[in-house]
């Protein structure tokens, strides 16, 4: 499954603008400006301890505005910048409305160099392949942005390209001003647990036909957790290494194969008051899918995958969980990103294998439907036992539905329901759900 639609960043609104402004590239000197407002009411509950008995369900309304303009200074040189907010009501529990800081979301600089080389630097959205290793910047702040403070510097021989890519994303948001920014420390959005900086390659080879080749390779350090260190959860300074590849296939009639898979290794600083050194890092994750599409009325389509991701061994001083790099978001689920909260973290996938099958159809013409079935099991028990976690394996079934419904070039929108009957990973039994509406209205007008 592929639903990066479900967070598209600001810098590529300019997709939903009416389909003239989309029909050609846009002239030297030419200066587009585009407004994006979304609308996401949603609820859960028992999804973060199974517990019919204790409270823990949420109803909240989330309002996103974005306003982004777009200059093509020459042939060469393209600027884009953008701010937005959003604001988020808590109807249940009653609390107030929050979020009404507005921030830069996008502010970079793209140049062509050369024929064969660009860089883009600055404050931009980084999606590549399915986001397994690289999509979203700021996993706390859920789907308000994704962005990336980088540069990004290409080298496209022929159909390929190979980025080179240095990432700084501190945990709270530091090189451009807010506005109306929350007063109290601790009401202050943070972007992530701890400081991300990262450098990579990122190569995707297209020389093939029918197929596409990726490979990549990241070095990330993740330090100072803003968490106390009494805090179960709270990790101490790391360094972790990812090499990995990835691959499509197309097999002919209506077959196509993909599949990544990716190493880690590195170390962990030492727990603070501890005498013991540094601890390694050894990790792995991938996956690999088949799908077949039929032509026929309404393009359904079904296919069946697997997801693995390592755990941690608490036996041994190596941290063989797997480190979801820059991929903290949903992914799979929104549900499932919830209940990993007390585990490891929002959307902190980890010890997690999934057996995944999905069947899609589109019945009209404006109409696009999905169902997915994922058997969901921890490589390793998730923790010890105790009042939210089990000595099993198994974390549960979880049924997902989902219609998007696109009017036209400006409004969209789509439901989402999803379902999971927990398994012995986990002391409660009662099934989680989740339910989310949303509108998007989005325009954008050349000047």
């Amino acid at each position: 499954m592929n639903p990066l639609i479900r967070r598209a960043p600001a810098a590529l609104l300019l997709t939903l603008a009416p389909g003239a402004l989309r029909a050609q590239a846009p002239a030297p000197g030419t200066l587009t400006v585009g407004f994006e407002e979304r609308i996401r009411s949603e609820r859960w509950n028992d999804i973060l301890d199974h517990d019919a008995a204790r409270e823990d369900a949420r109803t909240q309304v989330r309002f996103r505005s974005r306003l982004w303009a777009d200059w093509r200074a020459s042939e060469d040189l393209r600027i884009v910048a953008g701010v937005a907010n959003e604001n988020k009501k808590i109807t249940h529990p009653d609390v107030a409305a929050n979020g009404r800081e507005v921030f830069v979301e996008t502010l970079y600089a793209d140049w062509r160099l050369a024929p064969r080389w660009s860089l883009k630097v600055g404050r931009q959205n980084l999606m590549r392949g399915e986001g397994f290793v690289l999509f979203d910047g700021s996993a706390l702040d859920g789907s308000r942005s994704a962005y990336f403070n980088a540069v990004d510097l290409a080298w496209s021989p022929g159909k390929s390209t190979v980025e080179f890519l240095a990432i700084s994303d501190p945990g709270k948001d530091q090189y451009l001003p807010r506005l109306n920014e929350a007063a109290s420390p601790a009401e202050v959005q943070r972007l992530n647990e701890w400081d991300e900086r990262a450098l990579g390659v990122y190569a995707t080879m297209r020389e093939w036909e029918g197929g596409t080749l990726e490979a990549y390779g990241f070095f990330k350090t993740e330090t100072h957790d803003s968490r106390p260190v009494s805090n179960p959860q709270f990790q101490p300074d790391r360094r972790v290494w990812t090499l990995g590849g990835r691959g499509v296939r197309d097999l002919g009639r209506g077959w196509t194969a993909m599949a990544e898979a990716a190493g880690q290794w590195g170390s962990q600083d030492p727990a603070p008051g501890t005498s013991e050194g540094d601890r390694p890092i050894a990790a792995w994750g991938g996956y690999a899918r088949l799908r077949k599409a039929f032509e026929t009325a309404g393009r359904p389509s079904l296919s069946l995958g697997y997801i693995g991701l390592s755990g941690d061994d608490p036996r041994t001083r190596r941290i063989e969980g797997w480190d979801p790099l820059f991929s903290r978001w949903p992914k799979w689920s929104e549900l499932y990103i919830y209940s990993q909260v007390p585990e490891r973290g929002v959307a902190y996938a980890t010890n997690l294998g999934l057996w995944e099958a999905e069947a899609r159809l589109a019945p009209l013409k404006h109409l696009d439907l999905r169902a997915t079935w994922y058997r969901m099991a921890a490589l390793r028990a998730p923790a010890a036992a105790g009042p939210l976690f089990g000595a099993g394996t198994r974390r549960g079934d979880l049924w997902e539905f989902r219609g998007d419904v696109t009017l036209d070039d400006h409004w969209k929108g789509h439901v989402v329901y999803e379902r999971l009957s927990p398994g012995d990973a986990y002391t409660g039994r009662a099934p989680g759900s989740y339910l989310r509406f949303e509108v998007t209205y989005a325009t954008a007008v050349r000047l």
